[in-house]
């Protein structure tokens, strides 16, 4: 399939999306819209990034929204989209509005955050508390954490908000969000850059880093907070040591179609391009098996110990 007509197809409208694949309508509230026929469905003002509060399941674009709403593969999401008047499917052209970013207000003390990423989802309590530091990862005062992407005169420029209260925690971009600044842990002028789809995957891939007893500070990492490359082109721009890219897209349809476009794409642009991707669905995935796995080995051998082996 041709990659330009994958683009096309990602960066639908999902209002006439919905209008021509479900028979969905929608009214506009304050610039984002709610659809009539079930309320708990909502489209942001950018008309391509959707939620479905009830189900706990949002995306951007109709691919996610086959794939993850009608469990289609990549390719048969892809072949509902062309096949039904594509030429419907373009973004409706509008004046950029440059709204600032706002930020949710913070809770003193992150108490859900920790337990979130640290217990759930085995984050390393050390790359936690830095990040915190940082100020690219902070707790709101509804519970969600929220992950900053910041400039490089060190001005947050985007932020999505991922809740912590059920097991598929709804994941949101803050308004005013410049999607060109995307989630990154850049420590080092090295010439290598890891790329994920989202924030706890590249967590997962530093605290990978600390249980093989490695430097998590010694690679750098950026997520696209999804599949679009926009995050990643601005960050080339802004970082020209960059040379090899190592892409640990998700397991996935979408995932492994995305990294071969992008591998492709890169290396015809002359970088040194590698595909890694993770074994289970994604990195974090990776991340606890491989502490499940540590805590098998440790069970076994304290029960060893208890019966004098």
């Amino acid at each position: 399939m041709d990659s330009r007509i994958i683009e096309e197809a990602r960066n639908s409208d999902m209002i006439i999306f919905f209008q021509k694949h479900n028979g969905f309508t929608f009214k506009n509230q304050n610039g984002n819209y709610r659809c009539i026929q079930h309320p708990s469905l909502a489209v942001k003002d950018d008309r391509q990034s959707w939620y479905w509060h009830s189900k706990g399941i949002g995306g951007f674009g109709p691919i996610d929204y086959l794939t993850k709403i009608e469990n289609k593969t990549f390719s048969k999401a892809l072949e509902s989209i062309t096949n039904t008047e594509p030429v419907l499917y373009k973004p409706q052209k509008k004046t950029k509005k440059h709204t600032a970013l706002h930020l949710p207000d913070k809770r003193g003390i992150p108490i859900r955050l920790y337990s979130y990423l640290c217990k759930k989802r085995s984050i390393d309590v050390d790359i936690v508390s830095a990040l915190i530091d940082e100020g690219k990862i902070y707790e709101d005062k509804n519970g969600n954490i929220i992950f900053v992407a910041f400039d490089e005169n060190n001005k947050p420029r985007s932020a999505s908000v991922r809740g912590t209260y059920t097991d598929k925690g709804f994941r949101w971009d803050c308004a005013g969000s410049d999607k060109r600044y995307g989630f990154n842990m850049t420590y080092t002028e090295s010439n290598r850059l890891h790329i994920f789809e989202s924030p706890i995957d590249a967590m997962s891939h530093a605290t990978i880093y600390c249980i093989n007893k490695n430097a998590w500070r010694n690679q750098n990492r950026l997520s696209l907070a999804g599949i679009s490359d926009k995050a990643l082109q601005h960050y080339l721009e802004t970082h020209p040591n960059v040379e090899e890219l190592i892409f640990h897209l998700d397991n996935d349809d979408a995932g492994r179609n995305a990294t071969e476009e992008k591998v492709r794409k890169y290396g015809k642009m002359g970088f040194k391009t590698f595909d890694a991707p993770p074994r289970g669905k994604d990195l974090n995935d990776d991340l606890l098996a491989l502490t499940e796995q540590k805590k098998a080995v440790k069970r076994t051998q304290m029960h060893h110990y208890d019966i004098g082996i």
